[in-house]
C-alpha cells in the first residue's frame, strides 16, 4: 500500500517558466475581471484521507454501496493539506492494469455560508487532478461526477465543474469524497478545490478551460492549417529541393497534432488503444524534433548529412523498440523511452545556437532563443507529470507558437527580397518597356485606323445591299409602273410608301438599342403606325419585358426589322384583316432559353407553302426564311381558333 503523505513539494528553479505562467495569470485576471455575486466561494486547502482497501476499479454509484468501510464511523481519516501527491514511483514491469488497484479516499465539507443560492446556482470547481486510473466524486454520498473511457488518457487535463443544484439539502454543509482508484506505484494528486455561487467562479473556470484545452486546440489547428498551406505552396512550387522546407513545416505541423493529443483527450475514449495512443504522442514528438533539425538547417543555409541521417536512424530506433507489436509492457518501457527525446532535442538546440551565433540575423536568434526557453518549460512540464505544481498549466504545446512567428517572418523576408529583386528588375526594364510602348502605340494606330476603315467599308456595303434588295427593287418596280402607264391597275402610291418604309427601316437599324429588342420594335411601331391605321388596321400592342440579347447589332436589328415588316405586309396586302396583335415574351424551344415576338390577325388564314414548293416570285418567304436563319431563329404559321393567322418568331438569348 502506498504512502498516505504528501510527497514533498520541491521549488522549481526554472524562473523563466514561472514568468510564462505569471503572465497567463494576470492576463487571466484581467480578462476574468467582474463584479462579485453573492458571498464569496470557499476554497479548500484541507482535506481528509484514507487509504481503502479495495480491490474494485468501477466506484459504486452511492457511497453506501462500497465495498470498503468508507462510511463507517471508526474509518481512519487522516488530514492533510491540499494540493495533495502521493509519490510517483518507478514503472514496474507486467501488465499493471490486470492488478488491483491503489485506492485513496479524499473527504472535505463545503461550508454552507459559501453555498448561498444564486441566479446562477452553486458549483464545486478541481481545478486539476491526475493519476492512471479511474477518479468518482460524490456529494452527499451520491456520484456527481467520474472519469470515463481509458484509466490511462482519462482527461486530467479538463478542469472538473459539477452543478451542486438538488444534490444536497438547501440551507446544509454538504460533504465531498472523492474516489481515486490508480495502478500500483503510480500515485496519483488532486489540486485544491473550490465551491460557491457559479457567477463568481465562472471566470476562473472559463480561463483555465481556455488555457488547458481550448486555446490548445485552436492553436494546434491553426499549426495544421498553416502546414496545409505550406504543403500546397511545396506542390505547387514544382516539389524543388530548394523549397524543402514548405514540405518540413507541413510535416512539423503534423508531428505537432499527434504529439499533443495526450493534452486534448476528454473524458470519453479516444477509439484507440493505449499502447498504440501514446505510441503516436511518442512518434510525434520525435517526428517534431527531427523535422525541427532540418528546417533549421534549411534557415541557416548548412546542411548536415551525417547529423541528419544519425537523428533520422536513432529516432527510428525509439520509435521501433516503443511499437506495442514486441508485447512488452507500456507502463514500464514508455518512461524510458520519452528519456531518449533529451539527446535529439539537445542536438536541436546546439544546431539552432550554433546558426544564430554564425549568422547573427533576426531569424535564426529568434528561433534559438525561443528554442532555448522550451527546455525550462520541458522541465516544468515534466513536474507537472511527477505531480509537482500540480495547479500549474502545460506549456510545452506553447512551445510551437514561436514556429509560427518564424515561418511567418520567414515568408515574409523571402517575399520582401522578392519584391527588392522586382524592382530592380523592373527599374532596368523601364527603358526598354518604354520604347515598346511607344512601338505598340503607333502599331495599335495603324490598325486602328485600317479597322476603322473596313468597318466602315463593310457598313457601307451592308446598307448598299439592303437598299439595293429593299428600296432599289420597290423603286424599279414604280418606274416600270410609270414607263409601262399602269398606274390604274398598280397603287403607285403603296408602291413608294413601301419604299419610305424600306428606306426609314434601314435607318432605324443603325440607331444604337443596347441589345434591347423592346426598343427595337418600338421604333418598328412608330414607323409602321401610320401605314396599319392609313390601312384601317388596328394595332393592339401587347409586349412584355425581355431579357437583353447580348448579339442584338445593327445587322441583326435589320433582320428582325425586316422579317416584321414583311409580315406586317403581307397582312395589310392579303389577309383584309382589321385588327393585328403584337405581343413579346419569355420563352424556350427545345429546352433553350429565349424571347419570342407574336403577330396575330383576325383575317383569312394563311399558310405558307414549304421551302421546297415556294415558287420564285415569293420572294418575300425566302427573304424571311433566309434572314431567320442568319438569326438563328425559328418561325412559323399557324392558325389560330377565331380564324386568323400568328405568325411567331423565337430568338435565342445566346448565339451558338
Amino acid at each position: 500500500m502506498t504512502s498516505a503523505h504528501p510527497a514533498p513539494q520541491r521549488a522549481s528553479p526554472w524562473w523563466l517558466a514561472r514568468l510564462a505562467l505569471v503572465a497567463l495569470a494576470l492576463l487571466g485576471l484581467i480578462a476574468c475581471a467582474s463584479e462579485p455575486v453573492g458571498p464569496a466561494p470557499a476554497h479548500l486547502t484541507q482535506a481528509e484521507i484514507w487509504p481503502s482497501p479495495s480491490t474494485a476499479w468501477a466506484p459504486p454509484d452511492r457511497l453506501s454501496d462500497a465495498d470498503d468501510a468508507v462510511l463507517g464511523a471508526a474509518t481512519p481519516w487522516q488530514e492533510v493539506k491540499l494540493p495533495h501527491a502521493r509519490p510517483r514511483g518507478l514503472a514496474r514491469s507486467g501488465d499493471a492494469s490486470l492488478e488491483p488497484p491503489d485506492v485513496l479516499w479524499y473527504r472535505m465539507t463545503l461550508p454552507a455560508a459559501a453555498l448561498t443560492p444564486t441566479p446562477q446556482g452553486s458549483r464545486l470547481y478541481i481545478p486539476r487532478w491526475h493519476t492512471l486510473g479511474t477518479v468518482a466524486i460524490y456529494v452527499d454520498g451520491v456520484v456527481a461526477w467520474q472519469a470515463r473511457g481509458s484509466r490511462v488518457w482519462n482527461g486530467f487535463n479538463i478542469p472538473v465543474w459539477i452543478d451542486l443544484a438538488g444534490r444536497y439539502p438547501p440551507g446544509t454543509s454538504p460533504v465531498v469524497h472523492v474516489r481515486m482508484a490508480s495502478e500500483r506505484g503510480i500515485g496519483g494528486a488532486l489540486s485544491t478545490v473550490w465551491a460557491g455561487n457559479a457567477e463568481a467562479l465562472t471566470p476562473g473556470w472559463r480561463m483555465r478551460h481556455l488555457l488547458q484545452r481550448y486555446l490548445m486546440a485552436v492553436a494546434r489547428g491553426a499549426y495544421l492549417v498553416l502546414g496545409v498551406g505550406a504543403l500546397v505552396v511545396w506542390l505547387m512550387l514544382g516539389r524543388r529541393r530548394a523549397d524543402a522546407m514548405y514540405l518540413l513545416f507541413f510535416l512539423m505541423s503534423v508531428c505537432h497534432m499527434l504529439g499533443t493529443l495526450q493534452y486534448l483527450v476528454g473524458d470519453e475514449t479516444t477509439g484507440v488503444a493505449d499502447e498504440w495512443f501514446s505510441w503516436l504522442t511518442l512518434a510525434g514528438t520525435l517526428g517534431s524534433t527531427l523535422c525541427s533539425f532540418y528546417f533549421l538547417s534549411r534557415i541557416q543555409r548548412r546542411p548536415r548529412p551525417r547529423l541528419g541521417w544519425a537523428l533520422a536512424a536513432y529516432v527510428s530506433v525509439i520509435c521501433l523498440v516503443a511499437l506495442p507489436i514486441w508485447g512488452l509492457s507500456q507502463e514500464g518501457i514508455f518512461p524510458l523511452v520519452r528519456m531518449g527525446l533529451i539527446p535529439p532535442s539537445m542536438l536541436v538546440l546546439f544546431v539552432a545556437v550554433q546558426g544564430a551565433w554564425r549568422q547573427r540575423d533576426w531569424p535564426s536568434m529568434l528561433l534559438a532563443i525561443w528554442i532555448v526557453l522550451s527546455f525550462p518549460i520541458g522541465f516544468h512540464d515534466l513536474g507537472m507529470q511527477r505531480y509537482e505544481n500540480l495547479e500549474h498549466i502545460y506549456l510545452s504545446p506553447y512551445v510551437y507558437l514561436g514556429l509560427f512567428t518564424m515561418f511567418l517572418w520567414i515568408a515574409m523576408t523571402r517575399y520582401h527580397t522578392a519584391l527588392n529583386v522586382a524592382e530592380r528588375a523592373n527599374t532596368t526594364l523601364i527603358d526598354r518597356l518604354a520604347e515598346q510602348e511607344e512601338i505598340l502605340a503607333e502599331t495599335h494606330a495603324r490598325l486602328r485606323s485600317v479597322e476603322r476603315e473596313q468597318t466602315l467599308l463593310q457598313e457601307r456595303q451592308r446598307l448598299m445591299r439592303d437598299m439595293h434588295d429593299g428600296v432599289g427593287s420597290s423603286l424599279m418596280s414604280a418606274l416600270r409602273v410609270v414607263e409601262h402607264g399602269d398606274t390604274d391597275r398598280v397603287d403607285l402610291a403603296q408602291v413608294l410608301k413601301e419604299c419610305i418604309d424600306d428606306l426609314k427601316i434601314s435607318i432605324d437599324s443603325l440607331e444604337p438599342v443596347d441589345a434591347d429588342l423592346l426598343t427595337l420594335l418600338a421604333n418598328l411601331r412608330f414607323r409602321m403606325g401610320p401605314r396599319l391605321e392609313g390601312a384601317g388596321l388596328a394595332l393592339d400592342w401587347q409586349v412584355n419585358e425581355l431579357p437583353l440579347l447580348p448579339w442584338l447589332d445593327s445587322a441583326s436589328a435589320l433582320h428582325i426589322l425586316r422579317i416584321i415588316q414583311e409580315v406586317l405586309t403581307n397582312v395589310i396586302k392579303h389577309s383584309g384583316a382589321t385588327r393585328i396583335t403584337v405581343a413579346t415574351a419569355e420563352a424556350e424551344d427545345a429546352g433553350t432559353p429565349g424571347v419570342e415576338v407574336a403577330i396575330t390577325d383576325n383575317g383569312r388564314p394563311f399558310q405558307p407553302p414549304s421551302p421546297a414548293e415556294t415558287p420564285p416570285a415569293r420572294r418575300g418567304l425566302s427573304n424571311v426564311r433566309s434572314r431567320a436563319h442568319a438569326l438563328g431563329a425559328h418561325i412559323d404559321w399557324v392558325h389560330t381558333p377565331e380564324g386568323g393567322t400568328r405568325f411567331r418568331m423565337w430568338l435565342p438569348l445566346v448565339h451558338g
